[in-house]
C-alpha cells in the first residue's frame, strides 16, 4: 500500500532523511520507531506531501512525488499528527464533519454515530468546543477525525504521548480493534510492549536512515538492541 525506498528530505539547507526505506502492506499494523530527532515526524510530513520529496514514496503503486498535501490525503491517508491538532474553536461534532468523506464508497463507512461508539465521551462532548477538552479528549477527536475521512491508511504520530494510562488504555484497545477490523496503520510511538502485541512489523530511524526491521518476533529477540536506538 504504501512503500519508502531511499528517501532524502530536510528543512531548507538542513537534510533530515537520509536513507528511509519502509513498506505497509494492506491490512497492517507498521510501527516507526526511534528515538525523539531520529527524523519520525519529518518521514510522516513527507508521506503527506508537507515536505517536498523528489522521489522514492508511492502510495497504492502511483509516486507521490509532487502531489500536494490535500491530494495525498484525499487518495486516502488520514494522519493523527503529533500534538493533538485540532479545530480549537469549532465543537466536537463540528470537528469530525468538516473533512468527513466516504470517497471510496465504503459499505459501512465511519459515521458520528461509529465513532461515538469508539469514543463514548466524544458524544457526551458533541456541542463543546475543542478547546475545551482534556488532552485525552482532544486525542480521542483528532483520531474521530481522521476516521471520518474512511482512509485507506491511517498514520498516527505518537497517539499515546503525554496522555494518563486510562486514556493511553483506551486509545490501545481502539488500534487494537481497527487492526482487527482490517485498517492499514502507520504508527509511532515508544511503547514496545504494546506495540509488540498490536503491530505486525516494525522499522527503527537512527539519524535519518532506517538501521532495523523485523517482526514481533524478531523485535522480541532484537529488544536490547532495539532499545538502545529507542531508549534515551
Amino acid at each position: 500500500m504504501l512503500k519508502l525506498s531511499h528517501v532524502e528530505a530536510g528543512y531548507r539547507a538542513s537534510q533530515v532523511l537520509f536513507d528511509v526505506n519502509l513498506e505497509i502492506p494492506q491490512g497492517k499494523v507498521v510501527t516507526l520507531l526511534g528515538r525523539n530527532g531520529m527524523g519520525k515526524t519529518t518521514t510522516v510530513r513527507s508521506i503527506m506531501g508537507i515536505l517536498p520529496v523528489g522521489q522514492g514514496i508511492w502510495f497504492e503503486g502511483q509516486p507521490t512525488a509532487g502531489v500536494s498535501s490535500d491530494a495525498i490525503a484525499r487518495r486516502g491517508i488520514g494522519l493523527v499528527p503529533e500534538g493533538r491538532i485540532v479545530f480549537p474553536t469549532l465543537t466536537v461534532r463540528e470537528n469530525l464533519v468538516a473533512t468527513a468523506a466516504n470517497r471510496f464508497g465504503r459499505a459501512d463507512p465511519w459515521t458520528l454515530e461509529r465513532i461515538y461508539g469508539m469514543f463514548p465521551r466524544l458524544a457526551e462532548r458533541a456541542q463543546s468546543l475543542a478547546q475545551t477538552l482534556s488532552g485525552g479528549e482532544q486525542q480521542m477527536l483528532a483520531i474521530g477525525r481522521a476516521l471520518m475521512t474512511n482512509p485507506k491508511l491511517l498514520i498516527l504520530d505518537e497517539a499515546t504521548e503525554g496522555l494518563a494510562p486510562v486514556i493511553r488504555a483506551d486509545i490501545w484497545h481502539c488500534i487494537a480493534a481497527l487492526k482487527d477490523a482490517g485498517q492499514s496503520i502507520l504508527l509511532i510511538d515508544k511503547n514496545l510492549n504494546v506495540l509488540k502485541r498490536i503491530a505486525d512489523y516494525h522499522y527503527v530511524l537512527e539519524k535519518g536512515r532506517t538501521v532495523w526491521e523485523g517482526d514481533s518476533d524478531a523485535l522480541t529477540r532484537d529488544a536490547d538492541k532495539v532499545q538502545g536506538y529507542v531508549g534515551l
